[in-house]
């Protein structure tokens, strides 16, 4: 085009003006005085080795489990899948970075894995709605003088003492931790996490037992953080360090200025505890890598972690809702207990 609207104009100030090439105005131009035309020539390109069925196959077998096709190992890689594919007779040959590529097309990642767990409570719709609720309202019941509470502990700290010096990160190297250590000692973290601040109330003992959960509620109901309060919904799950058959009518028995309602969280349900994020947070920003030099070092470090997070509270943005649970349980419950009626 600018060609035939600039006749006079030479190829570099056409290549200047289209920021291309002077090399490929010039083969345009010829294409042009040649065929009249600026389509772009037919490309063969290169014949396609691996048919879509042989593919299909290759992705069928990374969708199973290693062992059903007599192996020893429990998950595939790049060169495992290859020689099964060539030992199957699904192909000839193969390279294991063409079965990634088809594989990460496909977004399937047969080399990863993460456990899950299943609750195997019958009530677990029930019990599971009724946290669900304090979440989602935690805030409306904050300024009633209600506090949502999730407490639990994180046992057996271990304090390890690394035999040379943890070096920090340098141009070129990751943070540096020796892999030999001393053990100094263990230490319980119980926690208290206020679901509509997000303050977390944090205390220690170096055994884990109903005695040491008690004084840890002890402090938990004389702080600051249920000071003027008239109700406590205090979620936790069924450890035995909880004492599920003592814990209430001990709590009856101290008379205090607050009422104190227990929830109990589903068998196996531990994900709906929101104090385990605290405790993810603190298993990465303070226990990773492991480096103090006695239990009491340990101790004060987490101190003044809570100290430090308390000061910036943020509240968990809990999106899994009751309506989501229901949506997926709530269907199995009412299919039992439509059983569980014709059974009586």
């Amino acid at each position: 085009m600018l060609s035939r609207e600039n006749p006079k104009w030479s190829n570099k100030q056409i290549a200047r003006e289209v920021s291309s090439s002077i090399a490929a105005v010039k083969k345009w131009r010829r294409r042009f005085a040649k065929d009249k035309s600026l389509e772009s020539l037919l490309r063969s390109g290169c014949k396609r080795r691996f048919s879509s069925l042989e593919r299909a196959q290759i992705t069928a077998l990374a969708c199973t489990n290693p062992s059903e096709h007599g192996k020893s190992y429990k998950r595939w890689s790049g060169e495992k899948l290859r020689d099964a594919a060539i030992e199957k007779g699904i192909v000839s040959s193969i390279s294991a970075s063409t079965i990634r590529r088809w594989l990460r097309e496909d977004e399937i990642k047969p080399w990863r894995y993460h456990s899950w767990q299943k609750s195997t409570d019958p009530l677990f719709v029930e019990k599971a709605g009724e946290v669900l609720d304090l979440y989602e309202k935690a805030e409306e019941l904050a300024q009633n003088k209600e506090m949502v509470c999730s407490v639990d502990e994180k046992p057996s700290i271990q304090a390890r003492e690394r035999i040379d010096e943890t070096l920090p990160a340098i141009k070129g190297e990751v943070i540096r931790a020796a892999s030999r250590y001393r053990r100094r000692g263990a230490l319980q973290l119980f926690c208290a996490l206020m679901a509509a601040t997000g303050r977390a109330f944090a205390d220690f003992a170096f055994k884990k037992c109903f005695v040491d959960f008690q004084s840890f509620l002890l402090g938990l109901f004389k702080s600051a953080e249920l000071k003027g309060m008239k109700v406590l919904h205090l979620i936790l799950d069924n450890g035995r360090t909880h004492a599920p058959k003592q814990l209430g009518n001990w709590i009856a028995a101290l008379e205090l200025e607050f009422e104190v309602r227990i929830y109990w969280l589903p068998t196996n349900a531990s994900w709906l505890d929101q104090v385990e994020i605290i405790f993810s947070k603190v298993q990465r920003d303070v226990l990773t890598p492991n480096d103090f030099s006695s239990v009491f070092v340990l101790q004060q470090t987490l101190k003044n972690y809570f100290d430090e997070i308390n000061q910036n509270p943020k509240p968990v943005r809990w999106t899994y809702t009751k309506e989501k649970m229901l949506a997926k349980f709530a269907s199995k419950a009412e299919a039992q207990n439509e059983e569980q009626k014709l059974a009586a």
